[in-house]
């Protein structure tokens, strides 16, 4: 969890820098595109405005032509109707108009220029205006930048006029903006565009300063949470040394701890023998590969030769998590050597059932003798046949001894070594399980209930087989095995009522 974390964090910030970078580039290349963007459109609207004098003027040439009225009369009227246009934000944008020989025919802030020929004035910033819009009017040019007065006024300013030549009566029309006017309107939508750039940086930095913050602070939990981890592997270590049985802590199948009866028992064993080698790496393989896939602990049986010596063991496995991964596997090997020993010499002592070769219920007497042997704690099955009357009242009593041999052989095949199978009478079946508590009899009951449901293929007769199993556990439901055989019993039946295949535990 805390890695995708990080993750996100680092992808935000990648993110916000990306973002910023381009707001950066947007200011350093895009901003002064922009300003030309902006000269552009006022160029397009002075044309635009140029245009819309041009026409009216030629209605009143066009009433010359016509006759409508005398060529002196339309000068005049075009001239005056261009002195009294006037457009823009506050309404103080005009028009002017000049011949090609430099006198000023229309201006309305400099009325007292109007008739004068710019080529022969004492005014240096009247002549030198006038020169520049004709010479760039019979260059044919449609703009041109000079100084003139700002509106009238003492102020000089550079302006940027779109010009063109009305051929016809001789005329040079024009208009324009001061750079003043674009000055301020780049400045305006540069403080603009500055306020959003500075309150975006103080956001970028605030949010920055904030992941910086919660990343320094989760680099310490996790500093913290890797030390809290090294000094809980160093103290389960410790515990596992002190632990008498065998124990060794596996990652990716390789043992990254042993205690020193696990070296002893099995390590130093085994650089003597292959096959216990073998052995051994072939039990780790299969535990860990069902504790991954379960991703829960399990215990297995072990039966190895140490030296010229036979022994078993139960092999306890503990999955070890990070998040819902199993990272590291606690094999704990508690041997059952005298247990196995001492069931081996209750079977041998006991009498067989000739039918199904299990141990008949006298084995019961011989084990209440001496029933520390199966462990603190252990649990007893009790199962019968789903539907056997009907089985020996149909098919014959045969059939019916098929079953329960057949029954009888899939047990032996399948329960733990150290488990004791007596036939207790009828299709009446006990399984008694050693070193068991609850769940892991459940587990034990839930696979020989997998393992004895499988069809029986007779001669010209196959028969659907199921089991139906109470089960006890003790010390829990009682104090020797004749009470949990009772325990076990009434369960049987409460699952029988349940339907075939049941398992009742409570």
């Amino acid at each position: 969890m805390r890695r995708k974390i990080t993750g996100v964090l680092f992808i935000l910030l990648v993110v916000l820098m990306a973002f910023f970078t381009l707001i950066f580039y947007w200011i350093v290349f895009m901003f002064p595109r922009l300003q030309k963007t902006l000269l552009n459109y006022h160029m397009n609207s002075l044309t635009h405005q140029l245009d819309l004098a041009i026409s009216m003027v030629n209605i009143h040439y066009s009433n010359f032509v016509q006759g409508l009225e005398d060529e002196s009369t339309a000068k005049q009227n075009a001239m005056r109707h261009l002195k009294s246009l006037f457009y823009g934000p506050e309404g103080k944008d005009y028009f002017f108009v000049l011949n090609l020989d430099g006198v000023l025919l229309v201006h309305p802030y400099r009325s007292d220029l109007e008739g004068q020929n710019a080529f022969m004035s004492d005014d240096a910033v009247f002549t030198s205006a006038i020169r520049t819009i004709v010479e760039g009017a019979k260059e044919g040019k449609k703009f041109v930048e000079y100084d003139w007065y700002l509106y009238g006024e003492k102020k000089v300013e550079k302006k940027f006029s779109a010009i063109r030549v009305f051929e016809p009566w001789g005329w040079i029309i024009g208009t324009g903006l001061y750079s003043e006017t674009l000055m301020e309107q780049s400045k305006k939508i540069a403080r603009e565009f500055q306020s959003v750039a500075i309150l975006l940086m103080t956001m970028y930095s605030a949010i920055v300063a904030f992941l910086l913050v919660l990343l320094n602070r989760q680099y310490k939990e996790r500093e913290r949470l890797l030390t809290l981890h090294l000094q809980e592997g160093e103290r389960l270590k410790t515990i596992l040394s002190s632990i008498p049985q065998p124990v060794a802590v596996l990652k990716d199948s390789q043992i990254i701890f042993m205690n020193q009866s696990f070296e002893e028992t099995f390590v130093r064993e085994a650089e003597s023998s292959p096959a216990l080698k073998e052995k051994i790496s072939q039990v780790i393989e299969e535990t860990l590969n069902e504790v991954r896939k379960t991703k829960k602990g399990l215990v297995k049986a072990l039966e190895i030769a140490l030296g010229q010596e036979k022994k078993w063991f139960d092999v306890h496995a503990v999955p070890l998590f990070s998040g819902e991964r199993v990272v590291e596997t606690v094999l704990l090997f508690v041997e059952t050597t005298h247990q196995v020993k001492q069931i081996e010499f209750w079977r041998f002592s006991a009498e067989t059932d000739p039918l199904t070769g299990l141990a008949n219920r006298n084995v019961l007497d011989v084990i209440l003798s001496d029933q520390h042997v199966l462990g603190e704690k252990f649990c007893v099955i009790m199962l019968d046949v789903d539907g056997f009357k009907e089985i020996n009242d149909r098919y014959g009593h045969s059939v019916g001894d098929e079953v329960l041999k057949e029954f009888a052989r899939r047990l032996s095949n399948n329960a733990r070594k150290d488990t004791i199978l007596v036939r207790f009478g009828g299709d009446e079946m006990l399984v008694i399980v050693p070193n068991a508590d609850r769940e892991t009899g459940l587990k034990i009951a839930q696979r020989l209930q997998e393992v004895l449901k499988k069809p029986l293929h007779l001669e010209n007769l196959t028969l659907n087989l199921s089991a139906s199993m109470g089960l006890s556990e003790f010390p829990t439901d009682g104090n020797d095995l004749r009470s949990l055989i009772d325990v076990a019993d009434r369960r049987l039946y409460k699952a029988k009522s349940l339907g075939k295949g049941s398992l009742c535990v409570d």
